[in-house]
């Protein structure tokens, strides 16, 4: 097989002896492939764990009774990059990869919770609820803590029940705590190792447990192991169970119907007529070259579950990977303290050779003339191993008396090469007194930042490999959701800030031939793409959130009034989310969208008047009207007075020159009596 070389089948058969031993075959070269980072991985950890001395010279002390001290100093430095992790923890997006399906454009109609939400909100909050039921933080902690302590880690998605009464399946995500129990293709060149061909999961089982499980399927013997192909396999008392996954091509037809769906033909021919009627047609077809994944649980003899398919076209399990360095054929993990052993065992070895000199160097004895102790031996026998409030001793008359000598030097040699081994260990691992919060050489804020900086620089490769491990999480979900979700259900989304919301997916149409319901999937429109950003977690922002908001108030009073809402709504305490909105309405309007007044329980109509506005504002309706009809007034009296040059033109043109001055006289007159009469009614 060739370096990222297609899947084939190899077997020469397809009956169970056939696919056993390619199993076998596959086993034994995974086996050989990942043997050296087994090997190395088992002495970092078991290091780490405290067995720091050679087998050769623990042998030699604990013959001569002679000490060894294990002052065990990495920990710390795998606790301190841990830590880091899960304090800014990698969170999936998923964003769409076709215009089509930009966040506007396709929304799912939701019928069981609070409002639509894009194709891709649904997918990032479902893939959030899984996350939250399967408990993958401590999945994610569980493979992380591997990768830096050994070099690889593993996680994997497994399908399930919702529960024991249902027949809907649930997607979960795990960690495989045994990280040696997993053998995946060597062959497998992507850095996710998400071309592999084949993987193993396998766990050893007591053998009188298996004759239990598996009742009839043979075990073999210890005879076995020694041919290379079942080495892995046996063991004594046990019986190794594997769980077998394989990747195959295979060619598919993918179609595109009239409706803008994409599927493929043989998840809908039962229903290309029921389409058809209702005028939802093929418009284009072509031929995909894919892979198709299948699953089995084996021993090296015997078949002990049947194959089944995985709904996916990769195998469902990811590396959490380390360090790494390749050379010629062969790619080595590494975790974070490969080389720091050495100076472990330099300062192990110094701080005991130490220790035991001064343990061995005889305490300080007491010097005098015999004379000075006579009668008082037994006091003096005792005085190094017991406190004696006073020593007595005899005066002699040349005034000498007893003396302690100098006791024995520190061993000031060896003190120092175990300090200077300390020394080798954090600049082996790349974390230095700032970044593990002891105080340095560095003096300024600057100069301890920098050197913060310069350790995280030196273990982001274990939290961007980390990353990418969870982002091939994220791909296989998207894969597999669809197929997964694959009935009309109503599922949980989950958010960010911990909040949900229940969503009603996928549609059905009846087969009319079979009575058989089958599925138009509209969780499987569109194309999604899956990023992953690492950040402090929710809780944690919203803490500093408020702490900005504060110093920003402080610095800028005038908007200390229009952020009190938000300062509290980022409060961790009880109740804060109900004094964020008491303070809301008390915001000058004009502050709040639509959408947050809303959601905070603030009116939009204008609040009713006061007695002064209402009196006010009627004596000015009742001022309006006055105007209103006087201005009728003078518009009626205008018309009057044209009707009345209309009338004296008419009679002007009827009458002759000489009564003309008389009529008008007359017009005049009856004008004048009908002002005075008006005037006196008004009066």
């Amino acid at each position: 097989m060739l370096l990222g070389s297609e899947p084939v089948n190899t077997r020469e058969g397809n009956t169970e002896a056939d696919i056993l031993k390619q199993i076998r075959e596959r086993a034994a070269l995974a086996s050989d492939g990942w043997r050296h980072n087994f090997k190395a991985a088992r002495e970092d950890v078991t290091f780490l764990a405290g067995d720091q001395w050679p087998e050769k010279v623990r042998k030699e002390r604990v013959d001569e009774a002679r000490p060894m001290l294990t002052l065990n100093k990495l920990p710390q430095y795998v606790d301190q990059v841990i830590g880091d992790q899960r304090q800014n923890r990698p969170a999936i997006h998923i964003h769409p990869v076709e215009a089509d399906n930009i966040e506007s454009v396709d929304k799912v109609a939701n019928l069981a919770g609070n409002q639509d939400y894009s194709q891709s909100e649904v997918y990032e909050s479902l893939i959030r609820n899984i996350e939250y039921t399967s408990n993958a933080e401590a999945h994610y902690d569980t493979a992380f803590q591997h990768a830096v302590e050994g070099g690889f880690g593993w996680l994997r998605a497994i399908t399930q029940y919702s529960s024991d009464d249902a027949f809907d399946q649930d997607i979960c995500i795990k960690s495989i705590r045994n990280r040696f129990a997993v053998l995946a293709d060597p062959y497998a060149v992507e850095p996710d190792l998400s071309d592999m061909n084949f993987c193993f999961i396998s766990e050893m089982m007591d053998n009188k447990e298996f004759d239990k499980r598996y009742p009839g399927k043979p075990r073999g013997d210890l005879g076995d192991a020694e041919d290379d192909l079942m080495s892995w396999w046996i063991s004594e008392g046990q019986t190794r169970v594997a769980e077998y996954f394989r990747r195959e091509p295979v060619i598919r037809t993918l179609m595109l119907l009239s409706d803008g769906k994409v599927v493929w033909e043989d998840e809908i021919k039962a229903v290309i007529d029921e389409l058809a009627g209702l005028n939802v047609t093929v418009i284009r077809e072509r031929k995909v070259k894919t892979y198709k994944v299948k699953w089995m649980k084996v021993t090296a003899y015997s078949i002990l579950e049947k194959e089944v398919d995985w709904p996916g076209s990769t195998i469902p399990v990811v590396p959490v990977l380390g360090k790494e360095i390749t050379l010629g054929d062969r790619t080595y993990y590494r975790g974070l303290i490969r080389y720091a052993k050495d100076a472990q065992r330099m300062h192990n070895f110094w701080m005991t050779a130490a220790t035991e000199r001064i343990a061995l160097a005889p305490k300080a004895p007491y010097i005098g003339p015999a004379e000075a102790f006579e009668g008082h031996e037994a006091k003096w026998k005792e005085a190094n191993r017991s406190n004696w409030a006073f020593l007595p001793y005899n005066e002699l008359p040349s005034g000498d008396r007893p003396r302690r000598e100098m006791p024995p030097p520190m061993p000031a040699a060896e003190l120092q090469i175990a300090m200077s081994a300390t020394d080798e260990i954090k600049a082996t691992i790349g974390l230095y007194d700032a970044s593990m919060g002891a105080q340095g050489n560095e003096q300024s804020g600057k100069a301890i930042i920098a050197r913060q900086r310069q350790g995280d620089r030196g273990t982001f490769a274990y939290i961007d490999n980390l990353s990418r491990a969870i982002r091939r999480i994220g791909q296989i979900c998207i894969e597999v959701i669809p197929k997964i979700y694959d009935s009309e259900r109503v599922v949980r989304m989950r958010f960010e800030n911990g909040k949900g919301d229940w969503i009603k997916i996928n549609e059905t149409i009846i087969d009319e031939e079979t009575n058989e319901p089958v599925l138009i999937n509209d969780m499987a429109l569109g194309k999604f793409d899956v990023t992953v950003s690492a950040g402090p977690s929710y809780q944690t922002q919203r803490l500093e959130a408020a702490d900005s908001l504060m110093q920003f108030a402080q610095a800028v009073p005038a908007a200390a009034s229009l952020l009190s809402d938000l300062i509290a709504k980022n409060m961790d305490w009880p109740g804060a989310d109900e004094i964020s909105k008491r303070l809301q309405k008390t915001l000058p309007p004009g502050i709040l969208s639509p959408e947050e007044q809303e959601a905070a329980g603030v009116s939009t109509e204008p609040p009713p008047p006061t007695p002064e506005q209402q009196a006010a504002m009627a004596q000015a309706e009742a001022d309006i009207a006055k105007a209103q009809a006087d201005t009728a007034m003078a518009e009626a009296k205008t018309m009057e007075a044209q009707a009345k040059i209309t009338e004296i033109e008419q009679a002007a043109s009827v009458a002759g020159p000489g009564t003309i001055q008389e009529t008008v006289r007359n017009l005049v007159a009856d004008a004048l009596a009908e002002l005075m009469s008006q005037s006196g009614a008004n009066a």
